[in-house]
């Protein structure tokens, strides 16, 4: 490689420079390509400590990769995604990363060896093929691992120029103060201990600056758990960075107090979630690992023991809709509503969803929020269990309203119409552009595109009539009309309006849900955006609509929340949080 240096480069040391022009170059590394003659300026081998002048020609020259000596095994690998060009993996507490001088064995380099037939990036060098990052031995969770120098590389600028998303769950000594902060200063070898790493002056030799956001998740009795981003990924960056402020991750030998908590076996941090945009495709991607057991054991242990960790909220239920309200317009859950929840959970409340939505469209949102209380389904036409994945209770229209759909198709050419029968799939029994972008559109689900007669013979939990928005008025008028004997009407949204069961409705499904599970009305928050979600929120002990909901629903709601589109659902949870009583 070949720099010519401009004059905003003049100045520069030479190992400051080659580190910031190499990807995944520490300066380290930098500065034994000198010492073995790899940097040249203007022909020269140059020292390390070189101030470069502008023109000069920099020649960077590195090494080919050594023979690798390090023997593949096959060893257990929790892998969570691979293709062609990196994989991802999941590592548990207690494994090494990589191998080191009296440990080349057992390693996850080792297991990575095994697995991908030794079709590793080389740009680390023959110990550390493919690793892009590494997290200590005793930290658990998710690494990215390069297949080719290509993916290597580009996963490589996308941390340098902090593009690369990484965060972490811990529990710290102390009572953390305050809710959210960022700890920003420069780290570096410690100046005795050559073990450990320091906080160091801006200008001490080695020393990098290291950001870490963190963001209170849950306070106990002499702990408090954290949510910590990074914007920089140091060696021991999140362990140092918690020890600087006066509350060191708990079980950490090294940087915590002397009295280690020795259950943990190690420091109670794991490494959650990643973010990154594909160096070969150009996909966004996001990874989530959920805690490991050693870590909700000791939450759980907290929790029973602390008196600041005793269930604040337990005995109190938060029932949510979903479109609109839980959902972004994408259809996504945004992390922060997801953490929300999980917050609510662990503070011992309760969380269900309260949904139009059928079993298909709502299982990947039920497993992404790993709900384990009965759910409202399809309107308040079913309480579901999402752990035996089975119905508790759900009702059917009657007989003589299956002839309706014939007659509204007849009255409305342009409407599309689904069937629903509490199964695994859906039946489009008319069909229009609404309803292919229903079935076909965000996310596919099974359905079965068929007449009326076919389905027939199959109990019909509820009708859905799909129509634009200019059109609906009339459809809702003409079908209220028909006087149907056993049903009620909702409109569900802007251009889907629904016939159910007389027994259904999520205000009824509430009340039920509550039987069923032993909470009260009282002791209910429930929160929703449009009509279909009117008699919950009024029925609930605390309704609350976000601010994108319809007039009607914020009229009756005690509370009205940012939109769905800012975080509602978490800046609830928190208010629930702050008036436990509500």
């Amino acid at each position: 490689m070949e720099v010519r240096i401009e004059p905003e480069q003049a100045g520069m040391r030479l190992d400051q420079l080659v580190a910031e022009l190499l990807p995944d170059c520490s300066r380290s590394a930098a500065q034994k390509l000198a010492e073995q003659g790899n940097l040249l300026v203007n022909g020269q081998a140059a020292a390390k400590n070189c101030r470069l002048k502008a023109g000069d020609l920099l020649e960077i020259h590195q090494p080919e990769p050594e023979l690798l000596d390090v023997q593949p095994e096959n060893l257990p690998l929790p892998i969570l995604y691979e293709d062609d060009h990196l994989l991802v993996v999941n590592k548990p507490k207690g494994m090494v990363v990589h191998p080191a001088p009296g440990n080349y064995t057992g390693t996850m380099v080792n297991a990575l060896l095994y697995h991908c037939q030794g079709r590793l990036s080389s740009i680390n060098g023959v110990i550390r093929p493919g690793i892009v990052h590494r997290i200590d031995k005793d930290t658990s969770g998710l690494l990215i691992v390069a297949k080719t120098d290509r993916a290597h590389q580009g996963l490589a600028e996308q941390i340098k120029v902090h593009s690369f998303d990484r965060v972490y769950e811990t529990v710290v000594y102390g009572n953390v103060r305050e809710d959210s902060g960022t700890i920003r200063n420069f780290l570096g070898r410690h100046p005795v201990d050559r073990k450990k790493m320091a906080v160091l002056s801006p200008d001490a030799p080695g020393a990098r600056e290291a950001v870490t956001h963190f963001r209170v998740l849950a306070r106990y009795d002499g702990f408090t758990h954290l949510e910590c981003r990074l914007e920089t990924g140091r060696t021991h960056q999140i362990r140092v960075h918690m020890a600087s402020i006066g509350h060191p991750v708990a079980g950490d030998p090294v940087y915590g107090p002397k009295k280690v908590l020795g259950f943990l076996n190690g420091q109670c941090l794991h490494a959650k979630s990643i973010g990154f945009i594909h160096p070969i495709t150009g996909e966004r991607m996001d990874f989530d690992s959920p805690l490991p057991e050693y870590f909700t054991a000791f939450l759980q242990k907290l929790q029973m023991s602390s008196p600041m960790g005793r269930q604040p909220l337990e005995g109190r239920l938060l029932a949510v809709d979903c479109d609109g309200t839980l959902l972004r317009g994408d259809k996504t859950i945004s992390q922060e509503n997801l953490d929300a929840v999980r917050r609510f959970r662990s503070l011992g409340g309760a969380f269900a969803l309260a949904t139009g939505r059928s079993i298909p469209t709502a299982s990947d949102y039920l497993d992404q929020l790993d709900i384990q209380m009965p759910v409202i389904l399809y309107n308040g036409a079913m309480i579901y269990d999402p752990v035996d994945r089975r119905p508790l209770w759900m009702a059917t229209l009657p007989e003589e309203t299956k002839t309706l759909v014939e007659r509204v198709v007849a009255q409305f050419p342009s409407v599309g119409a689904e069937v629903l029968t509490g199964e695994e799939r859906l039946y489009a029994v008319a069909w229009n552009d609404l309803i292919e972008a229903h079935l076909c559109g965000t996310y596919p689900v099974p359905h079965q595109r068929c007449k009326p007669d076919d389905v027939m013979h199959l109990p019909w939990i509820k009708l859905l009539f799909a129509i634009h928005e200019d059109e609906m008025p009339a459809l809702i008028d003409w079908v209220e009309q028909q006087h149907l004997p056993g049903v009620r009407t909702v409109h569900s949204d802007r251009e889907l309006f629904e016939v159910l069961p007389q027994a259904a409705g999520k205000g009824n499904a509430l009340r039920r849900l509550c039987d069923l599970t032993g909470f009260s009305l009282e002791a209910t928050a429930a929160m929703g955006d449009y009509y279909n979600d009117l008699e919950m929120v009024q029925l609930a002990g605390l309704g609350a609509a976000p601010e994108n909901a319809c007039e009607a629903v914020r009229d009756v709601a005690a509370i009205v929340t940012p939109s769905n589109e800012e975080n509602g659902v978490a800046w609830l949870v928190d208010y629930l949080i702050q008036h436990p009583g509500f």
